[in-house]
C-alpha cells in the first residue's frame, strides 16, 4: 500500500509538551492525533483517569504531567459537557455540573499551567468554546452561557499574561460531526419536538452557509494553528470556525 501523505508542518510545535482535555473522542481526539503528528508530546486528560468535575484534583494532575515531562508549553481546554434545556428547564445541580466542567475546570487548568508556561519562557492556551459565544440557540441556556464565559476567559487572560509570552485564544466551532452533537440532536428532538421537527443534522445544516457540518479534524487544524508559531502575533481572539453560521 502507498505511504500516507506527510502531515504538513506548523512552526514551533515539534518537541513541545501539551495537555489536551477530552482527548478520547470528537474534536479532542482529532486534536491530540494532529498535535502528535506535528511532533508534540500530548498528555490527555479525560475520563476515567481524570474527572474534570473533581475540581480539587486538577492542579495535582497538572503537576504530575509537568514533573514527568519536565516542562509544559501548551494547553488545549477542549473537554466539555452539554445540557439541553431552557432556564426554567435546568435544575441548579445540572447547571453547576456544566459550569464546573466547561468553565471552572478550564479556569483551574489555566491557573495550574500558567506558572509552567512562564518557566518555559512562554506558551499557548487554546480554549474550545462554541459558536454560542456569539449567538444564542434554543434549548441551550446554561451550555451557551458556559461557552461564552470560556471565550471571555481567554480574552481576559490574554491581557494578563501577554508580557510573559503567553498567548491565550479561543475558538468558536460551529456544528461539528461528533458523538456529542449527535446526542444533542436526539435530545432536542425528544424534549422540544415542536421547535425541532426535523431529524438529526438537517435541523442545523440549512443555516450553515457552507451547507454541511464540520469534521473534527477541521477544528483540530485551527487549534493547532493557534498553538503554533504561525499564530505568534495572535492573542486574545475568539476565532469562529463555523462554516459562516455566525456571519449569516
Amino acid at each position: 500500500m502507498p505511504n500516507p501523505p506527510p502531515v504538513p508542518c506548523l512552526p514551533g510545535l515539534a518537541g513541545k509538551v501539551a495537555i489536551v482535555t477530552g482527548h478520547r473522542t470528537g474534536i479532542g481526539a482529532a486534536t491530540a492525533a494532529l498535535l502528535e503528528g506535528l511532533g508534540v508530546q500530548v498528555h490527555g486528560f479525560d475520563l476515567p483517569e481524570v474527572d474534570l468535575a473533581d475540581l480539587e484534583s486538577i492542579a495535582g494532575h497538572v503537576e504530575t504531567v509537568a514533573a514527568r515531562a519536565g516542562r509544559l508549553d501548551l494547553l488545549v481546554n477542549n473537554a466539555g459537557v452539554t445540557l439541553i434545556g431552557s432556564v426554567t428547564d435546568t435544575p441548579l445541580a445540572e447547571a453547576r455540573r456544566v459550569l464546573d466542567v466547561n468553565l471552572l475546570a478550564p479556569f483551574l487548568l489555566m491557573q495550574a499551567v500558567i506558572p509552567h508556561l512562564i518557566a518555559a519562557g512562554g506558551g499557548a492556551i487554546v480554549n474550545v468554546a462554541s459558536d454560542q459565544a456569539f449567538v444564542g440557540k434554543k434549548g441551550s441556556a446554561i451550555y451557551g452561557a458556559s461557552k461564552a464565559a470560556l471565550a471571555q476567559l481567554a480574552r481576559s487572560a490574554a491581557l494578563d499574561w501577554a508580557a510573559h509570552g503567553i498567548r491565550v485564544n479561543a475558538i468558536a466551532p460551529g456544528s461539528t460531526d461528533t458523538p456529542m452533537l449527535r446526542q444533542v440532536f436526539a435530545d432536542l428532538r425528544r424534549r422540544y419536538p415542536e421547535a425541532f421537527p426535523v431529524e438529526g443534522a438537517e435541523a442545523y445544516v440549512g443555516a450553515i452557509p457552507l451547507g454541511r457540518l464540520a469534521e473534527p479534524r477541521e477544528i483540530a487544524w485551527t487549534i493547532a494553528f493557534l498553538a503554533s508559531d504561525a499564530a505568534s502575533f495572535i492573542t486574545g481572539t475568539v476565532l469562529a470556525v463555523d462554516g459562516g453560521f455566525t456571519a449569516a
